[in-house]
């Protein structure tokens, strides 16, 4: 069930990729949000009491439970799955995506290649 759903995410990010906008009616509209980013490379428990792992991040739960992460300029940064609350206020106020790397050096790549802010794209995947 976990990869036909990993595939059904994946196949949904190519659609969006080429879908760019949406509409209102009267005003284009992006279906992608501008959070600021962090990345965190502790190992052991996360605040909801998960396990670390490559592929997940801390985020406010309400967003969505998978996150399509973009650079400002579009290009694709990955997939992650919204496992973590994280304990920090810019995290509960959804204004910051916190992603897990393995190592610190990842951390500092990511930081470097993002400069603090990426657009991401939400998914539910309740129902």
């Amino acid at each position: 069930m976990r990869k036909v759903m990993c595939a059904v995410v994946i196949l949904f990010a190519f659609i969006s990729i080429g879908a760019g906008y949406i509409t209102d009616g009267e005003h284009y509209v992006s279906p992608y949000e501008e959070m600021y980013t962090t990345a965190y490379c502790l190992h052991g428990i996360t605040a909801n009491g998960g396990t670390t792992r490559k592929g997940i991040c801390a985020c406010n739960p309400r967003l969505g439970q998978v996150a399509i992460v973009y650079t400002l300029d579009g290009e694709y940064l990955g997939l992650f799955e919204c496992t973590d609350t994280g304990t920090t206020n810019g995290l509960q106020n959804g204004v910051v995506i916190d992603i897990w790397f393995d190592t610190y050096e990842e951390c500092v790549e990511w930081m470097g290649l993002t400069g603090g802010k990426v657009k991401v794209l939400w998914i539910d995947g309740k129902g």
